[in-house]
C-alpha cells in the first residue's frame, strides 16, 4: 500500500508502525519534507531521494489519487482492530466508550475527513461498513493527515449485528439525522455511545436507523437543510469531547490545514 502527502506520511511515521520506506523527489526540500526526512531517520525508515522522472513512474504506479506533494511512502496494510474488544478494554481502564460508525459513506475523503475529526476529538475507534463504505485508501490516508494510524478503525461486513453488540455493552446509538428529534446538543454524550454516520444521498440504512435509539438533529439557519457528512461528524464529535472536557494542554500541535 501506498500513502502520499507531507503530512500523512509524517503522521504515519510518527505512529509507529507501518511505513517501510519513504520516497522523496529531488529538489523537493521544504520545510515540511524535512520534517519527513527527520522522523524517518529517528524512525530507523529508508528515505530514498529520486528523479522527477521516477517519482512520477511511481505515482502513477501506485495509482495515487492525490497530489503527492514530493513524498511517497511504501506502507504495510492498515491492521483492522476489533470494535467489540476495544469497547470492553475502555471499560476495563475505567473510561466511558465513544465510537463512530460510518454507514454507506462511499466518498475516501468523506471518510478521511471523519477519522481525521474522530482523531482530533479522542473518540476510541470507528466501524466502517465493508460492503457499503470506503476502506482504507491512499486518498483516506492523505486526507485524514494520517490519522488513520493512529485511530482504531473496524470493519464488518454487517454493521448492524456489531451495533447490536455494542447495546448489550451498553452503548447507546446516537444516529445522525437532519430530521433527527433530538437537536445534538441536548444529548448526554458523558454516557457511552456510537454515533453513526448516514451517506449524504439516503442517509442511514433502515435496519441501523431501527437500532438507533436516538436521531439526532444539526440545526442550520441557511438556505440548504443538510451538512456534508464529514462536517456534521465534526460538530457532533466536538460536542462530545466539550461535555466530557478538553484537556488542559493539547496532546500534540494541530497540524496545517491543507497539508
Amino acid at each position: 500500500m501506498y500513502i502520499n502527502g507531507r503530512n500523512a506520511v509524517l503522521e504515519a511515521l510518527r505512529a509507529g508502525s507501518g511505513v517501510e520506506k519513504v520516497f522523496i523527489m529531488f529538489g523537493t526540500e521544504q520545510e515540511g519534507v524535512n520534517r519527513v526526512r527527520a522522523e524517518a531517520k529517528r524512525a530507523g525508515v529508508p528515505c530514498t531521494t529520486i528523479d522527477r522522472r521516477r517519482f512520477a513512474e511511481l505515482e502513477r504506479t501506485a495509482g495515487l489519487g492525490t497530489r503527492s506533494q514530493g513524498v511517497i511512502a511504501v506502507t504495510s496494510e492498515v491492521d483492522y482492530a476489533d470494535i467489540e474488544q476495544l469497547v470492553l478494554d475502555v471499560y476495563e481502564r475505567g473510561a466511558t466508550p465513544l465510537v463512530a460508525v460510518l454507514d454507506g459513506i462511499t466518498d475516501p475523503h468523506n471518510v478521511g475527513a471523519i477519522i481525521r475529526s474522530a482523531e482530533c476529538a479522542g473518540l476510541d475507534g470507528m466501524l466502517i461498513g465493508r460492503r457499503d463504505s470506503s476502506g482504507i485508501t491512499d486518498v483516506v490516508m492523505k486526507t485524514s493527515a494520517g490519522a488513520a494510524r493512529h485511530l482504531p478503525i473496524g470493519r464488518a461486513s454487517n454493521i448492524g449485528d456489531v451495533l447490536i453488540g455494542l447495546k448489550q455493552e451498553g452503548l447507546s446509538v446516537a444516529g445522525l439525522d437532519e430530521r433527527g428529534d433530538m437537536i445534538y446538543t441536548a444529548y448526554d454524550f458523558s454516557i457511552p455511545t456510537a454515533i453513526v454516520v448516514g451517506s449524504e444521498g439516503s442517509g442511514i440504512s433502515r435496519r441501523v436507523g431501527k437500532l438507533c435509539d436516538v436521531r439526532l438533529s444539526i440545526p442550520v439557519a441557511g438556505r440548504i437543510d443538510s451538512l456534508n457528512a464529514s462536517v456534521a461528524a465534526g460538530i457532533v464529535f466536538f460536542e462530545a469531547r466539550r461535555q466530557r472536557g478538553f484537556p488542559d494542554v493539547p496532546a500534540h500541535p494541530a497540524s496545517p490545514a491543507g497539508e
